[in-house]
């Protein structure tokens, strides 16, 4: 079975975009930590959201047997991202997705399984990542 999930916007980089910063205080220790940019939290909130909505519309139609979401199974994952600026790193990208796309459509990034045939392009009119999500839908039978 397959979802498709097209992100508005190009996409922002989780790994080159990070700001370090000392957490904890008066009854913890105080520890490093990094923490993503603003312009990644702001992408990532608009596209869980973008990605929601499109799994609850797809999920509405009496057509689909979607499985419930978050996966629970091993996926194979086929992005295109369709960037306005500076090329994007591909492995930066697909971790920011993995990242984005956690609790909504797989419950854990650990489950993708393949990044099949990923790549980016440049699209000055309409920046854009296409998301297909493929999965067995075999696997629960092989489990019972």
């Amino acid at each position: 079975m397959q979802l498709t999930l097209i992100i508005p916007g190009s996409i922002v980089s989780k790994k080159n975009s990070r700001i370090a910063c000392m957490i904890g205080g008066r009854n913890c220790p105080r520890r490093p930590m990094i923490l993503p940019s603003k312009a990644y939290s702001k992408w990532e909130k608009l596209a869980r959201k973008e990605a929601w909505a499109q799994i609850v519309y797809a999920c509405s139609l009496p057509a689909n047997k979607l499985p419930c979401f978050p996966f629970a199974d091993s996926v194979h994952v086929n992005a295109h991202f369709y960037y306005k600026g500076n090329k994007p790193d591909l492995a930066g990208a697909m971790e920011s997705i993995s990242d984005c796309l956690q609790g909504i459509v797989w419950a854990d990034d650990g489950q993708i399984v393949s990044w099949d045939s990923s790549r980016t392009h440049h699209d000055l009119k309409n920046p854009r990542t296409e998301i297909s999500v493929f999965w067995d839908c075999h696997d629960e039978e092989k489990k019972s």
